[in-house]
């Protein structure tokens, strides 16, 4: 018996799981680490076709530094370079993303908090979790299409499918626009921080 998964229902897991966690810890937690993810796609966008040099000049610096410490004469110390192909810089790039989102979270936890949320507050955690997963499945995918229309291999052709499950609407179908919904996520945060943001002052001024 074959099982065939579809890319769709991992997504819409990821986003579902995401907002119960929201719910569970908070919007305080879930909001700063939206925010993170906001600036990751931004940092990564920008510096992921510079990310080969990015990573040659730290290697750079480290082994003069290396050299400094040992008493050798600066430049003595070769310094290795890494070589990143056209094809491969969108991967890179997804990594690179991904590893920020890491530290979006490390500073959510280091930050956020869970005092006095309410029901309301952990509903707003619900929203801002599956918020910034929407947000980062269409960076991820993006990244991963941009990789195979560069001529990357596709291991999850046949199996796996970004952007694959049908949706009906009004009759017609097509393939969710992650891109897309990425873009509606951004400005769906936005609107329910603002939102909850002024509610929060006109309770307390009430």
């Amino acid at each position: 018996m074959a099982l065939t998964l579809d890319w769709g229902v991992i997504e819409t897991a990821f986003v579902v799981a995401t907002a119960l966690l929201g719910f569970l810890i908070g919007w305080k937690y879930m909001a700063i680490w939206t925010v993170g993810v906001f600036f990751a796609t931004q940092i990564a966008s920008r510096l992921g076709p510079k990310l080969m040099e990015l990573i040659n000049a730290l290697l750079g610096a480290a082994v003069q530094f290396f050299a400094i410490m040992v008493g050798k004469p600066e430049g003595s110390i070769p310094s290795p370079t890494i070589v990143i192909s056209d094809a491969n810089v969108p991967m890179a790039t997804g990594l690179f993303f991904l590893f920020l989102i890491s530290i979006a979270a490390w500073v959510s936890r280091a930050l956020g908090n869970n005092i006095n949320v309410g029901l309301l507050g952990k509903t707003m955690g619900a929203i801002f979790g599956g918020l910034g997963t929407i947000l980062i499945l269409s960076e991820v995918s993006n990244y991963y299409q941009q990789y195979v229309a560069l001529g990357g291999r596709d291991p999850l052709a046949g199996t796996l499918h970004l952007a694959i499950p049908a949706l009906t609407i009004g009759g017609q179908s097509g393939a969710p626009n992650w891109a897309g919904l990425g873009t509606i996520a951004i400005a769906l945060f936005v609107l329910s921080l603002v939102v909850y943001t002024i509610w929060r002052v006109v309770r307390t001024v009430l």
